[in-house]
């Protein structure tokens, strides 16, 4: 929940328990930017340890941090045998459509990601494995690189939106930054995407559909930076000229 979409651990709490078979999370978070603090994480692996639960960590973003170091859930204490961790070639080398990634896991429970892969994808392309043994093979100065080109688009898109007239969100990772829309007079989400797209020409994502309950999600819409500087400062342009 906004301002700063902290996990409401108290009702994490009340709900996690001996019935409880695992918990899905993604840090830094997609839509809202939001990276786990070491508190956070400490309370979930603390009940994932008391009730023998199994945690799903999707962490794709995790060379997109900006405002903090990421830190995997799997690195606590005793938490390595209860989590898979998941990520991708997608988002750190914009590679999306190569559609690799990998688990990581000890083998009892790679054992049940392997019989799931095999009905699932079964294999991906043999050139593009060996590419991606090269990718990751880059030098830390390709990240930092990398976070130092998100950051300046980043700084450009988050004024650009204040400037509009948004409430912008603090994102730490990632290339989303979520806003409030209330300022610009739609009934919800959706009817705002969809007057930005034919009125203004500028392309946000609803982020109701992120949402157990829509309704939480309605005042708000994600934008991304993980464009071009000159068609995010075009995109700012247009909606200063024509968002009212």
């Amino acid at each position: 929940r906004p301002p700063d979409f902290a996990i409401p651990l108290d009702e994490l709490k009340s709900v996690v328990s001996k019935d409880t078979r695992a918990i899905l999370m993604n840090t830094p978070h997609n839509p809202t930017g939001k990276m786990f603090a070491r508190e956070e994480l400490d309370v979930i692996a603390s009940l994932c340890i008391e009730n023998d639960v199994l945690v799903f960590s999707d962490e794709v973003y995790d060379k997109l941090a900006f405002e903090m170091d990421h830190i995997s859930i799997a690195s606590l204490p005793r938490m390595y045998e209860l989590t898979v961790t998941l990520n991708s070639l997608g988002k750190t080398f914009s590679l999306t459509g190569w559609k690799i990634g990998w688990a990581i896991a000890p083998p009892h429970l790679t054992w049940g990601v392997r019989q799931a892969h095999s009905f699932l994808t079964f294999a991906t392309s043999t050139p593009m494995q060996y590419a991606a043994a090269t990718a990751l093979r880059a030098p830390e100065s390709y990240y930092e690189e990398l976070r130092k080109d998100y950051k300046a688009k980043k700084d450009i898109l988050v004024e650009g939106l204040n400037e509009v007239g948004f409430k912008v969100f603090p994102s730490s990772g990632t290339y989303f930054v979520v806003v409030d829309h209330t300022p610009f007079g739609q009934k919800d989400d959706v009817a705002f995407c969809e007057y930005l797209i034919k009125e203004i020409g500028v392309v946000a994502i609803p982020t109701s559909v992120f949402y157990l309950n829509p309704e939480e999600g309605k005042n708000l819409v994600r934008f991304t930076f993980c464009k071009d500087e000159d068609t995010l400062r075009a995109a700012v342009s247009r909606m200063k000229e024509k968002l009212k």
